[in-house]
């Protein structure tokens, strides 16, 4: 009995499935009709093929349209678009190679956009060291962890409508205690007070975004992070570590013994392919490797390790740095072997965008090839910087080109790289 029940279900009213049920029903009907039509005659034989060419085309229609609806009931996010694109993210996609993008900043979070295309296997590990802004505030008055950074990655990787991706982003412009703050930040930590775990809160935030891969912080504990400087002094504060006219010898995190997220450890376990960056590189992705735990995870790893060099240094931070100069620096913080492969740009950049950022005292990254090779690095170049009025990563070309240096060179074949 309670199986007929579920059969009677299939034509409760406003379902949309009845109809194509029955233009699919009815598409079989005239192709047996066809078969069985008698072909004595010419005329009787053209009516025939008639009825079948009708037949047919019912039931492809009527197939289209039920698997269609479906889909719809199924993935309301997806309402509107062609049936293929729906299959193909769901089926292609999911079968694209396992990539861990490790960083934090707006630099991860660009990438990140530009590679949901290629494959919905991403899981992006995220620094939590900041301290400026909304995440700041958030992080000092509950106790939680910066939601900042791990927010941008989410709407980056979000399959949800654009309506629901600007909310997450939207930041309010007045009204007292909530001012400066970002609505998914805001949702963040409230669904950290819901859930009590401001791990599993990522996830529900994920889930409303219905994003690709997973967005993951690289630790659960709550960390500082504190720069030294070459000449001697000391600062502490991701926010105020930024001082141009003063090198930074190294950083380091507060508590230094902080343990990894096992999530993120997983992860690299599993990865097909790891990229660093872009991202401000002492205060985005080197933290991240100061989990020692991480580094050596990834050390391990005997696969494609690619660090995505800015395009221009950062005030503050890497004055006068070249390419080789960030490897170093990666390098120094964590453990050998965590980076085997870099990409560079090779695009051109606007003059007159040139102009304005060497006003704020941002130049260049250099590109010293000779260098990087005597390291044992591989170097790729590639036009990967936006034709925008930044002179930042294009998503879009930038996700192209790692996903290029992974179908050429990877699947455990980085050392052919090398080799060439």
């Amino acid at each position: 009995m309670p199986k007929i029940l579920n059969i009677a279900k299939w034509f409760y009213p406003g379902l949309r499935i009845k109809r194509w049920i029955s233009l699919l029903v009815g598409g079989i009907v005239l192709i047996l009709i066809a078969f069985q039509f008698p072909k004595q005659f010419l005329v009787l034989k053209i009516i025939s093929y008639v009825i079948f060419v009708f037949g047919l085309l019912a039931l492809l229609a009527g197939i289209f349209y039920l698997l269609r609806s479906f889909f719809e009931a199924i993935y309301p996010q997806e309402k509107g678009a062609a049936l293929i694109d729906i299959i193909y993210k769901k089926r292609f996609l999911s079968k694209g190679p396992r990539i861990v993008a490790i960083g934090g900043g707006t630099g991860l979070s660009t990438l990140l956009e530009g590679l949901k295309e290629y494959t919905a296997n991403i899981a992006a590990i995220v620094a939590v060291a900041d301290e400026g802004g909304s995440s700041g505030r958030l992080r000092e008055e509950f106790g939680i962890l910066p939601p900042g950074d791990l927010r941008n990655c989410l709407v980056s990787l979000a399959a949800a409508p654009q309506l629901m991706r600007d909310l997450f982003q939207y930041r309010f412009t007045e009204g007292g205690g909530i001012k400066g703050h970002s609505f998914g930040n805001l949702f963040i930590t409230a669904m950290t007070q819901v859930t009590g775990s401001f791990s599993q809160a990522i996830k529900e935030s994920s889930k409303v975004l219905a994003i690709s891969g997973q967005v993951i912080p690289s630790s659960l504990q709550r960390v500082r992070l504190r720069a030294e400087y070459a000449d001697g002094t000391t600062k502490e504060g991701e926010d105020q570590i930024a001082e141009f006219g003063k090198f930074i010898k190294r950083v380091l995190l507060v508590p230094e013994d902080v343990a990894a997220n096992q999530e993120a450890v997983e992860a690299i376990r599993c990865a097909d392919m790891i990229f660093l960056g872009p991202g401000s590189l002492f205060t985005s992705v080197i933290p991240n490797l100061l989990i020692k735990t991480i580094s050596e995870e990834i050390a391990k790893r005997n696969v494609i390790k690619l660090y995505v060099t800015n395009v221009m240094t950062q005030p503050g931070e890497t004055d006068a740095f070249t390419a080789a100069d960030h490897l170093e620096m990666l390098i120094a913080h964590s453990v050998p072997g965590v980076v085997n492969c870099c990409l560079v740009n090779s695009g051109r950049l606007r003059y007159e965008l040139l102009l304005k950022y060497a006003q704020e005292k941002s130049f260049p990254v250099i590109f010293d090839r000779e260098r990087i090779r005597q390291k044992g690095i591989v170097a790729v170049e590639a036009d990967v910087v936006s034709k925008t009025d930044y002179l930042r990563h294009d998503s879009a070309h930038t996700a192209r080109i790692v996903m290029d240096i992974y179908n050429n060179y990877g699947k455990k074949q980085w050392k052919k790289l090398n080799r060439t």
